[in-house]
Order: structure tokens, then sequence, then C-alpha cells
């Protein structure tokens, strides 16, 4: 007995109703809330869709940079990455030995530029200032030079000295004595012939000078007969003066030293000219300026150690010294990005 009430199923709400099949929930088939998402505030909601910070999507402060990334965005205050600074003056004194780094010191500008080479050029200065002031501090036996000076004086165009004095020491020989007039330069080139880089021989009227090759010879009487030479006149007035001469000299050697250095880096700016040319690579000139001002810096501060250290006895050749330095620009304008390069501070 065929029975429609018995076919599969005893329920007659199932067969045809839509609320039965597949699901007894009446709420979830053909409803959009219930799609794939129990949340019926995730489907369709622009502020669910692949963020849930309701403030990114549409929103014009977090599109990109017009003036970075294209035309018609805006700024994204959220990522943007500050650009590099400028290094300051003791990273520019680092940096001026690593000339793959010189990108990073075309990006100084041009006060910090000069400060740099002002403080190197004062450093340098004073480090030489203070050796030679050294040079007159008291030895080990608590001793300085004018100590070891013999009781003379000068007076009416004559030598007058208690006994006679010798003094023979690191290639400089000086005698002293009233016993005779003076000496011949046959006298003087027999004592150098010894070695003797510096010599002084002083009579009873003569004084006879050799230094560096040089002969000279004084008479006493030619000296101001208002000015009497002696001991404590050198101790006591000629020294002090002498020092604030010396102070006011290496101001002006200071001075001058600034203005060397930069018309020194103007004529390698020429040469780095040409290897910028060579290498088509087209940085602006006050990069290459910037270059070479800094390619100066190895080689000054080798020349300056050297003029201090007491045990070192020889000097850097100036054909090496500018050897290097332009081996120095080379390298660093090689590493240069072309096309341009980086553009100079101001």
């Amino acid at each position: 007995m065929d029975n429609n009430n018995q076919q599969q199923n005893t329920d007659p709400y199932q067969q045809g109703n839509p609320y039965r099949q597949q699901n007894t929930d009446p709420y979830q088939q053909g409803n959009p809330y219930r799609q794939q998402n129990t949340d019926p505030y995730q489907q369709g909601n622009p502020y669910q869709q692949q963020n849930t910070d309701p403030y990114q999507q549409g929103n014009p402060y977090r599109q990109p940079d017009p003036y970075s990334g294209g035309y018609g965005g805006y700024y994204d205050y959220g990522s943007s990455q500050e650009p590099q600074k400028a290094p300051n003056i003791f990273q520019q004194f680092v940096l001026s030995f690593i000339p793959p780094q010189y990108d990073r010191l075309a990006k100084v500008k041009t006060g910090s530029m000069i400060g740099f080479v002002m403080l190197l050029a004062l450093v340098a200065t004073i480090i030489s200032f203070v050796s030679l002031i050294m040079s007159f501090a008291p030895g080990v036996d608590g001793k300085v030079w004018t100590d070891y000076l013999p009781d003379f004086e000068v007076s009416d165009g004559r030598l007058y000295i208690e006994e006679d004095f010798v003094y023979d020491e690191s290639g400089t020989f000086i005698y002293l004595t009233d016993k005779i007039s003076g000496f011949s330069y046959e006298d003087v080139s027999a004592i150098a012939e010894e070695g003797y880089r510096n010599l002084i021989l002083a009579g009873r009227d003569r004084i006879s000078v050799f230094q560096n090759g040089e002969y000279q010879q004084f008479n006493l009487r030619n000296l101001n007969s208002d000015i009497e030479l002696s001991k404590d006149w050198i101790v006591n007035t000629f020294m002090p003066v002498m020092m604030v001469l010396i102070a006011l000299g290496y101001l002006f050697f200071f001075v001058g030293r600034v203005f060397w250095y930069f018309l020194c880096a103007a004529i390698y700016l020429l040469i780095a000219m040409i290897f910028d040319a060579m290498m088509h690579k087209k940085l602006p000139s006050g990069t290459l300026f910037r270059v070479a001002v800094y390619s100066k810096v190895l080689m000054f501060v080798v020349a300056t150690l050297l003029s201090v250290v007491p045990f070192v006895t020889f000097s850097v050749n100036l054909f090496l010294r500018i050897a290097i330095t332009i081996a120095f620009m080379g390298f660093a304008i090689a590493k240069f990005p072309g096309n341009g390069g980086t553009a100079s501070g101001r």
C-alpha cells in the first residue's frame, strides 16, 4: 500500500518544506546574516573587511603620500620614516677615514663643515703649541733649560763670563768664553764636520752661528748699548715676552691654517671634478668639494702627530700626502651613486 505519509519519513513538515531541508533552523537558509558567519555585523560591513580598525578603511590620513609615491594620495602619518640626519662634528671625523661613507658626509651643511675644519685645525694647533711649551718644562732632574745657562753678561759690546761654558747634546754644540776675541769660519767648519747641525761659538767680541748649513757672524759692539744681556734678563724679561709672542704667533698660525686647508681643498676639487667626469657620476660641485675637504683629514692628522711625537725623526713626503689624498677622493667618488648622487647640504 502506497502511503505518502510513510515515504522515508513520517513527518509531513519535512518534504518540500524549506525550513526542514538540511537544517532545522528557519533563520539559517537564505538568511544573509547566517551564511558562513554567525556575526550579523561582519558580512557586508566595510568596517570588518580585512581590518577591524574602522579608522583605516577610507581614511585619507592612511593613504600614500602624493609627494613620494604618486599623485592623488595622502600622507601616511603612521608609517613614514624620518630622513637620515647629517653627521655631527665628531661623526664627521670618524667617517672621514671611511671613503665608502662619504655619501653621508655629503649631507653635512656648509656651516657644520667649516666648523669641523676649524675645530680640526684648532686641535692640531693646540697640540703643536703644547708640544713646544713642554720643551721648556722641567726635566727629570727638576731643572728647566734656563737653569743650565751660565752666569754671563754682555755690556759695552763685550762678553763677560765667570768660566767657559760648553753644551754638547743632540747634534748641538755651544761654547762661550771671554778668553779670546772670537772664532773664525774655519773654526766653525772644523767642528761642524764632526756631525753637528747647530753651532754657537761666542768669544769676547764676536758670536759665530752655524745652523742648517748656513754660517753667520755677529759683532757684539753692534748690539744696542742700552740693553745688557745676562742670565737674569733672559729668565725674567726675555722668556715671558717670548711666550706671549709665541702664543700670538700660534693664533695667526691657526687662522692661516684654516684658510690654507680650504685653499688646498679647492685645488683638490679640480681633481675631484675630473674623477667625476671619468666615472660619469654627475655629482654636484658642493658634494665634490666636501669629498675634497674630508679626504684631506687623514694626512692632516698623520702629519700633525708625526710633528709632535718625540721619537719620530721623519715626516711624510709632500708628494706621498698628495697621492694618498687623491686616492681617497677617487675611492670615495666611485662609491657614490651615479646620476646626481647625493645632494649636498647647505
